[in-house]
Order: C-alpha cells, then sequence, then structure tokens
C-alpha cells in the first residue's frame, strides 16, 4: 500500500505549493533510514538534501517543481515508496529554494542540470547499481535534458514535464524584453527572475535532446493541466527515440490536488520504476484489493 499523506504541522498536505519552504520538514515515516545530506551542485553552490536508505544497490534521484522543494508532496512519498521497495532516494532543493545555497532570480534551466548533476555524483559514491530519476514539472524538464547528455542514467519518469520552456517568454512585447534587459530583472507571473532566464528558455532545445535520450522514459500528465499543457507530453513521446510510455490521467490538473489521481499517479511512477532498477516488487494500490 502507498503511505498515506505525510502531514506538516498537524495539516495534511496534497498540493505541491501548499509545502512551506525552509520551514521545517515533513514528518519521516521510517526516520531511521533517512539522513540529511549536503552537496556541492557542478556549478559550485551549496545544495541541501534527504536521503532515503535502502536495501538494494540501486538508487532514483527526485526533481521537484518551480515551486516547490524537496519537502513536496510527491517527493517525499514517492521517496518513502521507493525505499521501502528497497532502492536508495535522494530528494533535494535545487539552489534557489529551501535548504540551498542561492536565489530564486538566479534560476535558470540549465542551471538547475547543473544543481542534478551534482545530485548525480552524489548518488553515485553511495550507489553502484542502476540509478533513475523521477521529477516534476520543470523539474521533470531538467531530468529530460541531463538525461540527453548521462548515458547512465537507468530510467526518467516526468510529472507534467515542460517540453517547450520558450513558453514562459511568449507574449512578451519587444518593448518588455528591452526593459528585462535594462533592468536586469522582470516581474514574469509574479516571479522576479534575472534576464539570465528569458536568454536560457529561450537557447534551449527540450525536444532535441529528449531524441538523444537512450533510457526508458515515463511521461505523465493530468489532462485538465493548465498550466503545462498535455501536449507537452505529446510532443515528449513523439520525439523519443528510446522506448517511451505516456499515461494521461483524465481530470488531473498541474498537481494532481485530486487525492485518488495523486495517489494513483505515484503508484503507477513506483511500479514502472523499480523493474528499471532490477528492483521486481509488487507494490498494491491505494484504492486496490487489500488496500
Amino acid at each position: 500500500m502507498l503511505p498515506s499523506a505525510i502531514t506538516l504541522d498537524g495539516r495534511r498536505l496534497y498540493g505541491i505549493n501548499e509545502v512551506p519552504t525552509g520551514q521545517g520538514s515533513v514528518r519521516e515515516v521510517r526516520a531511521k533510514t533517512v539522513e540529511r545530506v549536503s552537496f556541492p551542485s557542478r556549478r559550485g553552490a551549496r545544495l541541501a538534501g534527504v536521503w532515503h536508505a535502502g536495501m538494494a544497490p540501486a538508487g532514483v534521484i527526485l526533481c521537484h517543481g518551480m515551486e516547490s522543494s524537496k519537502e513536496g508532496t510527491k517527493s517525499v512519498r514517492l521517496a518513502d515508496t521507493l525505499a521501502t521497495a528497497g532502492s536508495h532516494v535522494l530528494r533535494f532543493d535545487f539552489s534557489y529554494v529551501g535548504e540551498s545555497d542561492g536565489e530564486f532570480a538566479d534560476l535558470t534551466i540549465s542551471g538547475e542540470v547543473e544543481d542534478l548533476a551534482g545530485a548525480w555524483q552524489f548518488a553515485r559514491q553511495r550507489v553502484d547499481g542502476p540509478i533513475g530519476i523521477v521529477g516534476s514539472s520543470l523539474g521533470g524538464t531538467v531530468a529530460l535534458l541531463f538525461a540527453a547528455a548521462e548515458p547512465e542514467v537507468a530510467a526518467v519518469a516526468t510529472i507534467a514535464a515542460v517540453a517547450t520552456p520558450g513558453r514562459f517568454a511568449r507574449g512578451l512585447s519587444a518593448s518588455e524584453r528591452q526593459r528585462w534587459r535594462t533592468a536586469g530583472i522582470y516581474d514574469l507571473h509574479g516571479m522576479r527572475l534575472r534576464y539570465g532566464f528569458l536568454e536560457d528558455v529561450e537557447r534551449l532545445d527540450v525536444i532535441a535532446a529528449v531524441e538523444r535520450i537512450r533510457c526508458p522514459l515515463l511521461v505523465t500528465h493530468g489532462t485538465a493541466d493548465s498550466v503545462v499543457p498535455y501536449g507537452d507530453a505529446e510532443l515528449i513521446a513523439a520525439h523519443a527515440r528510446a522506448p517511451c510510455e505516456v499515461r494521461a490521467y483524465e481530470n488531473a490538473d498541474h498537481r494532481f490536488s485530486a487525492e485518488p489521481l495523486l495517489d494513483r499517479l505515484l503508484g503507477d511512477i513506483a511500479a514502472w520504476m523499480l523493474p528499471h532498477l532490477g528492483l521486481g516488487l509488487a507494490l498494491r494500490r491505494a484504492d486496490g484489493p487489500g488496500a
């Protein structure tokens, strides 16, 4: 059975944006197997993480979304489920949130790829066997970009991954772009970001990266996602040259706010990932027989 919803300060958490960043940690179900760690990003920043020790020589790295953290509901529940099944798991804060160094305004997708590279190096020092990656939203984009350059990645699962990051700046007029360039910082959809973010999203080609990935892919997406359209999942799948499976979740929004849909999503990802790590443990679904 999947773990029940994790609580923080006594309340149940379901949406990724309900999780306070850097205000204490979610209560761990198996505290004896959990270790707080820190390690450098490949670009030098100090990153904070939580290591869930498993019994098997395999691991999974979890990448949170743009407005979440390592304490997000998806990350915490997936880490517990995968570790219970035997895998080591690393969930960590990218360098602009939570307990890691850095300021949100300095966010770039390429910088997050460098952060994931640091997490990969840290995990590889502890795990001799296969390592998979799960990424949510922008974290899914980061996972795809990293896997395109790292042939040792065993498998990648994404949740509502962004296939066309240039969408963040779509609709900006020439004068708005110039204002951003001149001021050096801009309020983009309520997020204050430096000009480097615009340069980065317009330069990146996620689809070209997907074509270079050689490990198996699981692409999950809600059909009612109003933040990242479901079409991004179809675009990723259309260009994947590695084995790729797409799973659509009817009526699921970007955050998988409905608990039954979230339970199903997390169970599906764990059940797909584990065999790719050499772990064949069958997981019982939270809504299935014997739950």
